[in-house]
């Protein structure tokens, strides 16, 4: 891939993090984690990131919470909850406020592979569109 892509990580429990780390980094992704939802936050004001994975319950703020600033923030970031707390009507949160996917711990190496690339044709499409539909916005 010509450009680097950059993954939030954001799980407080250390093993998971770096899980996420190593199997991120077997593709080359560039890789940022957190512990807790508010260091994230205040580094994605400072950072441009491609997508994020985002641990449901988090000290703090909980990932719904972290997943409704990531987007107000950068829409355009694609995020995934990963939880081991699984329930219907968080899985629905979720994807009502923007997640991409819903991910169940334990999870597998070629189920996050397959989330990275679904997030990155999706962030592709996006920007398609809008260069086809002509300039839209302010000018930065």
């Amino acid at each position: 891939m010509a450009e680097s892509v950059k993954i939030l990580v954001i799980d407080d429990e250390e093993g998971v993090r770096e899980s996420f780390k190593m199997i991120l980094k077997i593709k080359d992704y560039d890789v940022q984690a957190f512990e807790d939802g508010e260091s994230a936050v205040a580094n994605i004001k400072k950072d441009i990131f491609d997508m994020a994975f985002v641990d449901y319950k988090l000290p703090g703020i909980d990932g719904i919470e972290v997943l409704r600033k990531i987007k107000e923030i950068d829409p355009n970031i694609e995020v995934v909850i990963v939880t081991a707390y699984a329930s219907e009507s968080s899985h629905a949160n979720a994807i009502t406020l923007g997640a991409l996917e819903y991910l169940r711990k334990p999870f597998l190496m070629e189920e996050i592979y397959e989330l990275v690339e679904r997030g990155l044709r999706k962030k592709r499409a996006k920007r398609a569109g809008k260069k086809e539909s002509g300039p839209i916005g302010p000018i930065h």
